[in-house]
């Protein structure tokens, strides 16, 4: 408790100010250089040094200098004017550059016949803009996940879906598609984005038939509002003949200049995209015995001059078994230190209303203190 409070002391003395949603480096906001008409070139390089701990696990808390998030990325995009249409092109890959694997801890690259490259593929797309939105095909971000999605953290040791704070996975958070088709366009003041699995491919993130739709407003309420809901479906299940979806309900609202506030409430029902499997029965089995809940996270950021504070709180309520309920914490500055590098701290911690012992239950208490530094170009 006491290394909470020097850190709230810390950031409160360096306080910053951010308004609305997030304010990460997503969206491919990385600065990018450009090599003849309407070829761009970006990326970022990232280095973080974090200590994590687990209820339930023998020994101390793990430090690590890896960046399992895979943060650090290498892209190119373009586009290209063909009349009436733009075609639109991007490839992205994720790297590490601390131990120079684009994996987990869970892989062990030493090992015979294991999946280890420098650089991995994030996405990868070519389509056309037209005049009713944008269509395009390859390997995306789905709506799950850039929809709604807040955390300034994202792709770190203290990122909210690493600790139960979002979903996670494929249909959740992290969501990345491949063999997808993409639409993206604007009906007046309503944002639809819908993706679409077109691969029977074994081992595929997503299958053939899976999707995600999503609805989408800002300011049409109430300036400074933002209000959506989006949903990931899993076409594909043992035990479910129409599959699983998970559901978002999210909201910005930029109180005042420096200081806004969100939320995000979903409804898990996909196993493996959440943290209430209780390890009792197969990933296939149906969610109302292994997977099902809610998340309901609301946080804020404040912004003042260099400095950008999150501050989160969620609670996961379980389907599965009271003591799989759990709450968790984040809190992060990031200090701007030039126009293309940041350095941030931060805390998280996620605690169950079990013993967080994690015998034959995916209920152990995790908490994680981290801090990293990025260059965007």
């Amino acid at each position: 408790m006491k290394k909470l409070y020097i850190m709230v002391m810390f950031m409160t003395m360096s306080t910053l100010g951010f308004a609305g949603g997030y304010g990460g480096h997503g969206d491919h906001a990385m600065s990018g250089s450009q090599a003849g008409s309407g070829v761009h070139f970006y990326g970022r390089i990232y280095l973080g040094y974090d200590r994590s701990k687990e209820s339930g696990t023998d020994g101390g808390s793990v430090a690590g200098m890896r960046d399992n998030g895979q943060k650090s990325r290498l892209g190119i995009k373009f586009k290209e004017n063909l009349g009436g249409l733009s075609l639109i092109g991007n490839a992205e890959y994720k790297f590490d550059i601390g131990d120079g694997d684009a994996t987990g801890d869970s892989v062990t690259c030493s090992a015979t016949l294991s999946d280890c490259r420098t650089f991995n593929l994030h996405i990868g797309n070519l389509g056309l803009m037209t005049p009713f939105g944008y269509v395009g095909a390859g390997t995306f971000e789905s709506p799950y996940k850039t929809m709604g999605m807040y955390d300034t953290n994202m792709d770190t040791a203290i990122a909210m879906n690493q600790h139960g704070a979002n979903g996670k996975g494929s249909f959740g958070q992290a969501g990345t598609w491949e063999s997808a088709i993409s639409y993206h366009g604007q009906v007046g003041p309503i944002t639809i984005a819908y993706m679409r699995g077109m691969s029977d491919k074994a081992n595929g993130t997503t299958n053939k038939g899976d999707y995600s739709l999503g609805l989408g407003t800002k300011d049409l309420i109430l300036s400074g509002l933002e209000l959506g809901w989006v949903r990931a479906h899993d076409k594909v299940t043992a035990a479910t003949t129409d599959g699983e979806s998970n559901d978002k309900i999210y909201f910005s609202y930029k109180v005042m200049p420096g200081l806004g506030v969100f939320g995000t409430f979903e409804d898990m029902d996909i196993e493996g995209s959440n943290n209430f499997d209780n390890g009792n029965v197969g990933s296939t089995t149906s969610s109302v015995l292994d997977g099902g809940g809610d998340i309901d996270t609301f946080g804020l950021h404040y912004t003042m001059g260099t400095n950008m504070i999150q501050i989160t709180h969620s609670k996961g309520n379980s389907r599965v078994a009271a003591d799989m309920d759990y709450d968790t914490i984040t809190i992060s500055n990031r200090m701007q230190l030039s126009k293309a590098t940041d350095f941030t701290i931060g805390f998280a911690r996620q605690g169950f209303d079990g013993s967080g012992t994690g015998s034959g239950q995916n209920d152990k208490h995790k908490k994680t203190i981290a801090v990293g530094m990025t260059h965007s170009f």
